[in-house]
């Protein structure tokens, strides 16, 4: 009898698992993150700098994001489309935005949202072992310049041959992006960064600023290759 009971409570709890997993699964889906967030403006436009597009997606959502662009000896940018309505979420902007520019790809990398072109960008794989820096929120482009005068990154500049890791924008002296610029206070803050790739320690970074992004510019005009980082504040 003690064999039938066990076996009829055994049978019982395997066939309420798979129940109990279907109904976490659909919990855990129905929580919304950082790209469910809704934009709170149309977003209607044709043949504009891909840079200046993505950031008015990102406006007023309170994301950060990191984009990359190329150009040749032109120095002519990556220009694109977009057509999306108020109250569309941040993926489904994301997703129109890369699928009026096929040469791009986008992802949501530590709550940062990051636009890319096809196949990357091989000096943001550069790995850092350690990064330590104090600052303020407002001095992101100081943090920047330091991480691309690491030594992993020169000598990964030179295998590539790039030449470059200049810095210019916001936080940091140059002619950056600032669509909607406003005064701010500096928040003192720690930064503290380990085994990760420049792209994600561009993402950390950017994360402590108020608000806006990095934008990663390569520079391929006959062989000569050159690369600029700007900060870009919406």
């Amino acid at each position: 009898m003690r064999y039938f009971v066990g076996l009829f409570i055994s049978i019982l709890i395997s066939s309420a698992w798979p129940i109990a997993t279907q109904q976490l699964d659909v919990a855990q889906a129905s929580i919304p993150g950082p790209a469910d967030i809704r934009i709170n403006h149309d977003v209607l436009v044709e043949d504009q700098r891909l840079g200046f597009i993505f950031l008015g997606v990102l406006h007023g959502t309170g994301l950060h994001g990191g984009f990359v662009e190329r150009t040749g000896c032109s120095g002519v940018l990556p220009k694109g489309r977009l057509q999306i309505n108020q109250g569309a979420t941040v993926r489904q902007a994301m997703d129109a935005l890369v699928a009026a520019n096929p040469g791009y790809q986008w992802e949501l990398k530590d709550d940062v949202v990051n636009l890319m072109p096809r196949g990357g960008a091989p000096l943001l794989d550069t790995r850092i072992a350690k990064f330590q820096m104090d600052a303020t929120g407002l001095a992101v482009g100081a943090v920047l310049q330091d991480l691309l005068r690491l030594p992993e990154v020169r000598e990964r500049e030179a295998a590539l041959g790039l030449k470059g890791g200049i810095h210019a924008g916001p936080g940091g002296g140059g002619g950056g992006i600032e669509i909607h610029p406003v005064p701010r206070k500096p928040v003192p803050v720690h930064v503290n960064l380990q085994n990760l790739s420049l792209q994600e320690a561009f993402n950390k970074v950017v994360g402590i600023s108020p608000d806006g992004g990095w934008i990663y510019r390569e520079t391929d005009c006959n062989g000569a290759k050159t690369y600029i980082v700007e900060m870009a504040s919406d």
